[in-house]
Parts: structure tokens; C-alpha cells; sequence
């Protein structure tokens, strides 16, 4: 059993055509083919069910695809590990991070890729639970997150920041000369916010539902970027976490009063090995802030 062996079966197992599994392994889909059927004639088992051109995997297939994928994660580890007892910081590091850390996550990538120029940066911005799954399935390497909810193994955490959500106007705005509403009477404001799926947003609706409230919610974005400079170029009013409003220096940021509005953030990742950049990067992000 070789490793490509179990490469061009995963890549197969993940697009069920062996011609396009066969195109992202550049390898014809003949030598992809007589590939996989050496594996099912050593493991004396078939790993897919062919029907015409459809493909679909077997209850074996299904079974051995875990462990195939455990193997090759395996590999890539100890490769990493290698190339950090040679100090030699390369391959990928991927980031999964929500809103609130839009901006301040940028400079620490910024100084980390000029550190390292041989290593590769992804960021990828989404709701929380979805980045935790892609976590668990090692589609991440650390996670950036604000979470009201429970987090347990097999993620580990670490701390970071509390963050208040609060009401965010333009300066120009007439209720920027306040410095605290109450949370009631948001339900009186026209808002925009954050789309359904986001943490915060569930977060707020919680807190509407739990005070019977029926709020105004006119638009929903789920780019905050978008979101942010909505409200800074109109009289829009948002409820965001405080922290994503660094940078934004023509909105208010107005308490709000008469609700718990602090959550917690953190930072996530599995146990076990961890790349040398996760923990450098883990390093310089907690000094950053």
C-alpha cells in the first residue's frame, strides 16, 4: 500500500468521478483506476460501487476512508515536525477567525508573513460553529472566535478578550450624543445586522426573544465590513461586539444598559501535534492585543 495509493482514493472519495479525481491528482484516469483496483484487490474488498459513471462508496470504502485520511494526516505532521526541528517555518497555516477579529487579526498576519516568507497564510472568516467543525476536521489549524456557548474536547482553548456588544451609530448620527440606551428601547430603531448563522446575531436574538421583544431589523448583511460602513455613511444603527469596531473612527459606540452584554473570545485548536507557526502565531496574536 502506497501513499498516493490512499491520496488518489481520498481525492475520489471526495468528488465520486474518478475522470475529475483523476484531473486533480494530474494522473490519467486510467492510472488513477488501476490504482484504486490494487488497493481494493491488497485490502480484498471494493471500495466504491460503479454505476455507469456515478460512483459511490461502499460501507468498506466508507470505513476505510477515516483511516485513510488519519494516515495522511499523520504523514503531513511529521513532516511539519521535521521541518520545525530545522526551523524551517513553511507550508500552510490556516486560519479560521469570525467578524469581531477582522481588523485586529491583519497587522499579525502582516508582520508574521514578512517573519516568514516561506510559510503560506489562509484566513477564512465565517460563523463559529461552522469553523469549529472545519477544526475538528483538520480543514483549520486555529480558530479565532467570540463564543457564548460551551466549547470541550477535542478543542482546546485559550483566552483571549471579553467583549461588551454595543450600539454602533455614525458621529453624525442624532443619537451619538448618547452614551448609554437601554436595551429596550432598541426595539423602537430601525437596525442592521449581522445575518442569521453568526454568533452574534443569535446572541441578540436570544436577548429579543427572552424580553419579548419584536425589533425593527431592516437589513440583513453578513459581511460586517459591508455592515460597518453602511452605518458609518448613513443613520443605519447596528448592535456589534465593541472589539469590531477598532479602525471605525466615525461611529459611536453606545453602551448598552439593563442586559448582560459581555461575551468571551477565544482562541481554539485540537490536540495533539501542533505546527511550529500555530504557536508563534498564537504568540504574537496575544501580544498584539
Amino acid at each position: 500500500m502506497e501513499l498516493y495509493q490512499l491520496e488518489y482514493f481520498i481525492k475520489t472519495a471526495e468528488v465520486l468521478h474518478f475522470t475529475k479525481a483523476a484531473e486533480l491528482c494530474f494522473v490519467t484516469q486510467s492510472g488513477l483506476s488501476q490504482q484504486i483496483k490494487k488497493l481494493e484487490e491488497e485490502l480484498g474488498m471494493p471500495l466504491f460501487i460503479r454505476i455507469g459513471k456515478k460512483v459511490q462508496l461502499t460501507e468498506a470504502g466508507s470505513v476505510f476512508l477515516i483511516h485513510a485520511k488519519q494516515v495522511i494526516e499523520n504523514v503531513q505532521n511529521g513532516k511539519q515536525a521535521i521541518d520545525d526541528l530545522n526551523e524551517m517555518i513553511g507550508g500552510e497555516l490556516r486560519i479560521g477567525v469570525t467578524y469581531i477579529f477582522g481588523l485586529l487579526i491583519l497587522p499579525v498576519i502582516d508582520a508574521f508573513a514578512k517573519t516568514y516568507p516561506h510559510l503560506r497564510i489562509i484566513v477564512e472568516y465565517g460563523a463559529t460553529e461552522s469553523l469549529e467543525q472545519k477544526l475538528i476536521q483538520n480543514e483549520l489549524d486555529l480558530v479565532l472566535v467570540i463564543s457564548s456557548h460551551e466549547i470541550g474536547p477535542p478543542i482546546q482553548k485559550v483566552p483571549l478578550f471579553t467583549s461588551e456588544m454595543v450600539m454602533a451609530v455614525s458621529k453624525l448620527h442624532p443619537l451619538a450624543n448618547l452614551d448609554k440606551i437601554a436595551f429596550k428601547k432598541i426595539e423602537e430603531i430601525p437596525l442592521i445586522l449581522p445575518g442569521k448563522g453568526s454568533n452574534s446575531r443569535e446572541f441578540v436574538e436570544e436577548l429579543f426573544l427572552k424580553y419579548h421583544m419584536k425589533p425593527q431589523i431592516l437589513i440583513e448583511l453578513n459581511s460586517i465590513h459591508a455592515l460597518l460602513q453602511m452605518v458609518n455613511n448613513s443613520d443605519w444603527v447596528t448592535i456589534v461586539a465593541e472589539k469590531a469596531l477598532k479602525g471605525w473612527d466615525d461611529l459611536k459606540a453606545i453602551q448598552i444598559t439593563g442586559v448582560a452584554t459581555k461575551r468571551d473570545s477565544f482562541m481554539l485548536t485540537m490536540g495533539g501535534y501542533q505546527k511550529k507557526a500555530v504557536k508563534l502565531f498564537m504568540e504574537e496574536f496575544r501580544k498584539s492585543i
